[in-house]
Formats: structure tokens, C-alpha cells, sequence
């Protein structure tokens, strides 16, 4: 996704057993950009697919991810309309933009990760949870300058819906 859009939910009729949920997306970027914005993010998709070891184990393609990430962009608080587009291609993105791109990223290449929405000292704050070998694991790529996956326990300072999330212990499932 290019661009968050703003969205509104119409429920009609507001109440009864049977409803009908509308959903409109509104995006300030016209169809045709987001198209061409799509085609240029694409290259850095395919170049961190040929940066990951084939063979390699799930631990060291997440670090290898991690490491394409964190070595080719500059963290810059700063939000944008297009948080993928601003993040590839100006190399400017917030925590939600690294945590969305590196879980696409890992999507990508058959890793499966989750981006989570909480607050790290009490700031609003992205980070993404991974699965190493049936093990779920919290990666903040901007907490750290390198690979550290973390488990629930050493994620002092971080909050989070814990209930809508698998826990990270570290151990398989």
C-alpha cells in the first residue's frame, strides 16, 4: 500500500440483524501516481529478495532483512501521506513505515511476521513480531542498530494489545 487512506464505515440500517457494512477509501495521491509510485518501489522489493540467502535459516534471513533495512535508510521522525513510497525512495520513514515495509519484505520471501501498533515510552510506536522456527519473537528495527529479536519479558517500556497478538516467549508453539 502506497498510501494510508482515510477511511469512513457506513453501517445501513444502524441496527437489525442484517446490515450491510460499506467501506469508502479516500486517498489524497490520484490513482495514476500511486500506480507509478507502486512501479518504482518494486526494484528495492526484488533487490531484498536477492539479498537473503536462499538456503539460509529463518534467523538469518530476518537478520538479513534487517540488515537491508537499517543499512540503507536513515530513520527521520518524520510521517508522510506515502509511508512505503517516502521510506524506498527518499529514504525518510517513521516506525510505522520500517515495520510495514520489513513485515511486506518478509512476506515476500515466505518469512512470517506481524507489524504492531503500541507505545515505547509511552510515544507511539511500530515494531514488528516475528516467527523464527515456530518462535515468536519482537523485533523493534529502530530500538536497536542490530538483529535482536526480544521476548515479551525484555520488552521493557513497550506496550501493546496482548491479547490480539501471539506471545513472544522465545519458545516453539
Amino acid at each position: 500500500v502506497m498510501e494510508i487512506p482515510d477511511v469512513e464505515v457506513r453501517i445501513c440500517p444502524e441496527q437489525g440483524d442484517v446490515r450491510v457494512v460499506e467501506l469508502v477509501f479516500r486517498y489524497s495521491t490520484d490513482r495514476q501516481t500511486l500506480r507509478s509510485m507502486r512501479e518504482q518501489v518494486q526494484p528495492v522489493f526484488s533487490s531484498a529478495a536477492l539479498y537473503v540467502t536462499g538456503d539460509a535459516g529463518e534467523w538469518v534471513k530476518f537478520s538479513q532483512l534487517h540488515a537491508f533495512l537499517t543499512e540503507r535508510f536513515d530513520y527521520q521522525l518524520q510521517s508522510a501521506v506515502t509511508p512505503a513510497y517516502s521510506l524506498l525512495c527518499q529514504g525518510v520513514g517513521d516506525s510505522q513505515a520500517f515495520a510495514q515495509i520489513y513485515t511486506a519484505l518478509c512476506s515476500r520471501i515466505g518469512l512470517q511476521a506481524k507489524s504492531v501498533s503500541g507505545t515505547r515510552n509511552g510515544e507511539s510506536h511500530w515494531w514488528n513480531l516475528i516467527n523464527i522456527d515456530g518462535a515468536w519473537y519482537h523485533l523493534d528495527l529502530l530500538g536497536a542498530k542490530r538483529f535482536a529479536p526480544l521476548t515479551d519479558e525484555a520488552m521493557a517500556g513497550y506496550e501493546w494489545d496482548r491479547e490480539a497478538l501471539p506471545a513472544a516467549t522465545g519458545t516453539a508453539e
